[in-house]
């Protein structure tokens, strides 16, 4: 390297090979120099986009070229760095298969290749690995078997092959060595798990989970007497999820040190029984979600953190789960009668998830305050009634209230407002009764607002709290009793509404690892329910209120907002032109108000708008056409006797009005056929009235029951009678 002197010419250099044509640096040959040691990953050495040829010295021991622009195949030529023991080639763009020669690398202890772009087979046979602990190839999109060979070196301790495209079975192997991890999730195997893989007396963690095993996991090819070799007596996680797993598997009973048990995603039916539970005693986590449950017999887990049983069909009450757990999520299941007090006795618990189960009685009021790490209270789906406590002051953790289709009545608890951390209030499809919660509008992350289906009256508040709502993304207040105008001040401040890069959320969703927030909202004509919810999804829904006035033009702000329902209310004068810049939009449903004017043209800009609907207002003239207008049919634009233009039969003349208007029609004929439908209606009311009236009394009378009746219209007829007599003789 003594020719390589600072501000000369590079390509002068020793080794250094650059393009005639660009003076790119194309090659690098370091195998006569001196270079030792390792080339770390923040070397300069790869800035050299355009290098072509790489040589370095035998001697070489380290090579790190972990996140870096590198690409083409990994050359067969690796196999001469024969000094080389650590060998990192991660997250790069390397392609092509996997080259043998890696075998010749006898010193190595760590090989990793991991999230690349490899393809093909693994090597069908490798030796010479003798001191290889760790081997990496993840993140690939390799293919084929599970070679034998990978389990048979005699020092390896971790191998990870997953989230390959490995489609053929796992291959039998005789020798067993000191692997303590295999992490072979994310593939696509298939057949049966060779029984080789439990002679692995030394294995702590194995991770089979998604693949496609055809079958089920045959564990009971072990008996109840079976020896100890194959009970994976270090075994310390376990994760089977979506393997087709039909039965508990009895080497667990066996299996002490387990702490992380994943079953879920299986075929397990019946009930998790004292007898299946007794070597689990030391469990930590357990996944059992999506299986057929019925009964949980015991919770023999005493330092248990993370219990999930969701989507079984587990009945009968609720059996509390020792104090240490931290994550309890029994939704989707068949539990009924009340939430026990004894839940409260959780002073560590941070996710509750109790939805979708027959559950009645009321909340217990501890529930508010029983732990200040409290992050996730699911309840919605169930029978539950009553008041919701007024006790979350210090509920300083919680992040999501949800408490969706119960019976809950009485007000909304004034101390949610204390939940800073809070994003997402449900209570819709409820009986409560209260004014708009405008004290909400002070928590600065909420994002998620339902009240829809319940008994919230009067107007929306003109708020006193300095820019409220802030980080609002969805708000439902439809089918309430609400009135009055829609208060400008409360949407100028909605800043979440606003301009929103989508690419920086990418598909992200709102809530953590353990639990996503679920949201129902009517969009397109349809009832939608998001299982999981985006962060860049935005929507507002304040229909079937009694609401009036004009639509603010504010509104047209809100260039991120994806559904816009103000239906069945009274709102009047024009569609605002500011809504032709809500450029996200792709649902507008303003049918069932009193909206006069004619349809702006400026709607025409929402490219996205995919479902519109302005049924049933006084608009008149020509309907736009062009752009994502021509898909819209009739129903979108039915009730509206004074519009014109396709896609209605009505054509305008010149001026842009019905060429046939109907005779005698006025701006309030909406408002006589509503009246004389009111009059036919009373009317009919009226004579089935009297029918069926003079029905009742005529069965009635002829019973004779009641007597005290019969007896009142007896005396009444006899006075009649003598009153007559007298004329009768004239």
């Amino acid at each position: 390297t003594y020719s390589w002197t600072e501000g000369t010419d590079c390509c002068s250099w020793d080794g250094v090979t650059c393009d005639n044509v660009t003076g790119n640096v194309i090659g690098l040959d370091r195998s006569s120099s001196r270079l030792e040691r390792s080339i770390d990953d923040n070397s300069s050495l790869f800035h050299l986009s355009h290098l072509q040829s790489l040589n370095l010295l035998s001697t070489i021991s380290v090579l790190y070229l972990s996140s870096t622009n590198f690409a083409g195949k990994i050359p067969d030529s690796i196999g001469n760095l024969l000094f080389l023991e650590i060998v990192h080639i991660e997250e790069c763009s390397f392609t092509g298969s996997i080259p043998t020669s890696i075998g010749n690398l006898t010193r190595a202890t760590e090989i990793v290749f991991a999230s690349n772009h490899l393809t093909g087979h693994l090597p069908h046979h490798v030796s010479g690995l003798s001191y290889l602990t760790t081997l990496d190839l993840s993140g690939n999109s390799l293919q084929g078997r599970v070679t034998s060979w990978l389990f048979t070196l005699p020092s390896l301790v971790s191998l990870d092959l997953s989230n390959n495209m490995l489609n053929g079975p796992i291959n039998p192997f005789q020798s067993p060595n000191s692997l303590q991890e295999v992490r072979l999730q994310k593939n696509e195997i298939h057949g049966t798990i060779p029984s080789s893989i439990f002679q692995l007396v030394n294995l702590t963690y194995l991770d089979l989970t998604s693949n496609n095993l055809s079958g089920t996991v045959k564990f009971d090819m072990f008996s109840n007497n079976m020896d100890i070799k194959y009970s994976l007596p270090s075994l310390q996680e376990l994760n089977l999820s979506n393997c087709n797993v039909n039965q508990f598997p009895r080497f667990l009973r066996n299996s002490g040190k387990l702490t992380s048990l994943d079953l879920s995603n299986g075929r397990i039916h019946g009930r998790i029984s004292k007898h299946d539970s007794e070597g689990w005693k030391n469990l930590i986590d357990l996944h059992l979600s999506n299986n057929f449950l019925t009964h949980v017999e015991l919770h023999p887990w005493q330092e248990i953190k993370i219990l999930d049983l969701q989507n079984n069909k587990i009945q009968g009450s609720i059996l509390v789960p020792p104090p240490s757990t931290q994550v309890f999520l029994v939704s989707n299941n068949k539990l009924s009668g009340q939430i026990p007090l004894s839940i409260c006795s959780l002073s560590s618990l941070q996710y509750l998830s109790l939805s979708h189960n027959n559950l009645s009685g009321t909340i217990p009021s501890c529930l508010g305050n029983f732990s200040t790490e409290l992050i996730i209270l699911d309840l919605k789906n169930n029978s539950l009634e009553g008041y919701i406590h007024d006790t979350f002051a210090n509920a300083s953790s919680l992040r999501s209230l949800d408490l969706n289709s119960n019976k809950l009545e009485g007000p909304l608890p004034r101390s949610l407002a204390n939940c800073n951390m809070l994003e997402v209030v449900n209570v819709g499809n409820n009986m409560i009764s209260d004014t708009f919660p405008c004290w909400l509008g002070c928590l600065p992350k909420l994002k998620i607002l339902v009240l829809r289906s319940n008994r919230f009256y009067g107007p929306l508040c003109k708020s006193n709290i300095t820019l409220p709502f802030q980080a609002l993304r969805i708000i439902d207040l439809s089918r309430n009793e609400f009135t009055g105008f829609l208060p400008r001040a409360i949407f100028v401040s909605m800043e979440a509404m606003k301009n929103v890069d989508e690419t920086e959320f990418g598909l992200q969703y709102i809530g953590g690892f353990y639990y996503k927030d679920t949201v129902t909202v009517a969009m397109k004509g349809l009832e939608v329910n998001l299982s999981k919810i985006l962060l860049i999804f935005r929507g507002m829904d304040f229909s079937s209120n009694r609401f009036n006035g004009e639509i603010p033009e504010v509104l047209g702000n809100f260039k991120s907002l994806k559904v816009l329902n103000l239906s069945h209310n009274g709102l009047t004068g024009n569609i605002p032109v500011s809504l032709g810049i809500m450029t996200a939009l792709e649902s507008l449903d303003l049918s069932f108000n009193k909206l006069h004017g004619r349809i702006p043209e400026q709607l025409l800009g929402v490219t996205a708008l995919a479902s519109l609907n302005l049924s049933y207002n006084r608009l008149r003239g020509r309907i736009p056409r062009g752009n994502q207008f021509n898909t819209f049919d009739n129903d979108s634009y039915i009730g509206n006797i004074h519009l014109c233009g396709e896609p209605l039969t009505v054509t305008c003349s010149n001026d842009g009005v019905p060429k046939a208007p109907p005779s005698a029609s006025t701006d309030h004929e909406e408002d006589e056929i509503a009246s004389w439908f009111d009059w036919k209606v009373a009317k009919l009311g009226f004579a089935s009235g009297v029918v069926i009236g003079l029905s009742i009394g005529y069965i009635l009378l002829s019973i004779g029951r009641p007597r005290w009746l019969v007896k009142m219209v007896e005396r009444d007829q006899q006075k009649k009678v003598r009153r007559r007599r007298p004329r009768d003789r004239m």
